[in-house]
């Protein structure tokens, strides 16, 4: 299932299904736009069907209810609300379109790339582990953006993300989503992925 976002400032598609033969996708994710920033977020449960959901929800309603807080202290959050679940990995985007910087958190293996304007790749490598409600210390990282920015945010369940030349020349996330998210050469576990472009 392919679900779009605008805003003014950006454009985000999102991606999301479930392994074959499940009925319920353990990953979720959140596109949420304000005035001043923009959050994307994505959780994969450990394993796969209603638990490995259950974890991922969590995660994820504690990111929209504490959004207005840095990425690192939304992390804090999901993993006290993963003490008693299955556990989870997720990646945290802030996008503040006053100073063109994204804060990024993450913690296991959710990846993220971007690509700027002049050609340079950003693609911080995902911390090692999962949420699970044992006391952790979250970093954020902190990176620039240029208008014309593009950026992907997937689960593990990818096999074959869209590649670099694609990302770059797209106008619009919605416009180039019938390409970018084909099913059968992503897919081969529970998998999310949300696309980005900023204007």
């Amino acid at each position: 299932m392919v679900t779009f976002y605008n805003s003014e400032k950006i454009e985000v598609a999102a991606f999301e299904q479930a392994k074959r033969g499940n009925a319920c996708c353990g990953d979720a994710h959140s596109v949420i736009h304000t005035d001043e920033y923009t959050i994307c977020a994505v959780a994969d449960g450990l394993g796969s069907g209603e638990q490995a959901l259950d974890s991922a929800l969590a995660a994820i309603v504690k990111i929209e209810s504490y959004h207005s807080l840095t990425v690192s202290q939304m992390v804090e959050a999901c993993n006290d609300a993963l003490h008693d679940k299955r556990g989870a990995v997720l990646t945290v985007l802030k996008i503040d379109h006053k100073k063109q910087e994204i804060s990024y958190c993450n913690y296991g293996n959710i990846g993220f790339v971007m690509y700027l304007p002049d050609g340079n790749t950003i693609q911080p490598i995902p911390s090692r582990g999962y949420l699970s409600g044992k006391k952790t210390n979250f970093k954020s990282s902190f990176f620039p953006y240029k208008r014309g920015s593009s950026f992907l945010l997937y689960s593990d369940g990818a096999k074959k993300r869209p590649n670099k030349d694609l990302l770059v020349q797209m106008t619009s996330p919605i416009e180039a989503s019938s390409y970018l998210f084909s099913r059968d050469e992503i897919v081969s576990d529970d998998v999310t992925m949300l696309v980005g472009r900023l204007m």
